[in-house]
């Protein structure tokens, strides 16, 4: 199998359409790649120099720059291992002040901080894997070619909170010194009306099969399909399954308790399958841990999950295993298909925004735009008649 063939089967390709340029370069790079015996997985911007100063082609400048395109998009699909901030280096000092800031000295919620330290790590991130390691030289360049490359395909709706973190991050750096002009100027705003869109959702059908593809005779598997049900049957969020203590599974009342957004803890019904789930997982697929999380990384060392972006990876490759070509690949088309449903099969708005625990009613008044029995009693007549 080809470099290219292994990008496609990813969904790398269908998911950001790559360049003229970068499909130019990959040809004679999957062809290097295979025969110095390097795995997709383990393409990084070292392999890319390496290959770059190995062969005498003409245009390597334009090559490296190809090849460093499809390495972000490659990374933000999960194909490729993301680049980690070296522990104690100069950017996770950055990140680690940044965090003490903003419980310190701005007291922000707890949910806010996580969302401003993760878009910050993002950015620092894509400026250790561009090489750009002293801060006073970071330009608008830099942010703008940052936010094009996080943008494809995101819903307008991830990128309004990006970008509000990462203002937050840029300007902190301009306060303490580290950069000599506010680049958060530079952060464009991100147009997005609430409850302009419809909610996108999945058939009864593809959530069958996505739940059918998890291999649960595996670790892996087991985790994915608690997981999934917990997403199908309760419509939890990601961060909501990251929070999850072995302490919020009630097995005799079959309650689980759910830490939302903002709420404080909830209690809910643990339906049977996803208690079952549950179960295998933990008995059979969660290994030993220190930790109380219900859900622990696989490999050694055995913490807690940093953000919800690895239930996010979860749900995309159910997906893939399933050829399930969904409107959404993220984890929040399950709640919306849940809510769906319920109101297909009768549920007032009410019950669905108990379910889903909705602070604001206006929030689950989005679903009935999709409730088109309902909606018809409400037009109007044509004027001009039966056409």
């Amino acid at each position: 199998m080809t470099t290219l063939d292994m990008i496609d089967g990813a969904g790398v390709v269908q998911r950001a359409p790559l360049p003229a340029a970068v499909r130019v370069a990959l040809g004679p790079f999957g062809r290097w790649l295979n025969a110095q015996g390097v795995g997709v997985r383990d393409i990084t911007e070292a392999v890319i120099d390496a290959y770059v100063a190995q062969t005498a082609a003409s245009g390597q400048g334009s090559a490296r720059a190809s090849l460093r395109e499809l390495l972000a998009v490659m990374r933000e699909s999960g194909v490729c291992r993301p680049v980690a901030l070296d522990a104690g280096g100069m950017h996770q000092r950055l990140l680690s002040e940044f965090r003490r800031y903003l419980i310190i000295e701005r007291g922000l919620a707890e949910r806010t901080i996580e969302h401003y330290t993760e878009a910050a790590q993002a950015f620092l991130v894509s400026r250790v894997a561009d090489d750009a390691r002293v801060v006073r030289q970071w330009s608008a360049a830099d942010v703008l070619t940052f936010l094009q490359r996080r943008s494809v395909n995101r819903p307008s709706v991830h990128m309004q909170q990006l970008c509000t973190g990462l203002r937050a991050f840029l300007r902190y750096l301009c306060f303490r010194g580290h950069t000599e002009s506010d680049l958060s100027k530079c952060v464009p705003r991100i147009a997005h009306w609430r409850l302009a869109t419809l909610p996108k959702s999945l058939s009864a059908e593809q959530v069958d099969r996505i739940l059918l593809g998890c291999r649960r005779n595996t670790a892996g598997g087991r985790r994915d399909y608690a997981v999934l049900l917990l997403l199908a049957r309760l419509g939890l969020r990601a961060e909501e399954i990251r929070r999850l203590t072995l302490d919020d599974i009630h097995w005799q009342r079959g309650e689980l308790t759910v830490r939302g957004k903002c709420r404080g803890p909830e209690s809910m019904p643990l339906p049977q399958d996803v208690g079952e789930a549950l179960a295998a997982y933990l008995t059979h697929g969660r290994p030993a841990s220190g930790s109380r999380s219900v859900f622990v990384r696989l490999t050694p060392p055995h913490d807690p999950y940093g953000d919800s972006n690895t239930f996010a990876r979860i749900v995309r490759r159910a997906m893939l295993r399933a050829a399930v070509d969904a409107p959404s690949k993220g984890t929040h088309i399950f709640r919306h298909t849940l809510a769906t449903e319920m109101l297909r099969g009768g549920a007032s708005l009410r019950e669905i925004g108990q379910l889903l625990r909705h602070r604001d009613e206006d929030t689950t008044r989005l679903y009935a735009k999709v409730d088109l029995v309902r909606l018809r009693t409400l037009a109007l007549a044509w004027p001009g008649g039966v056409l």
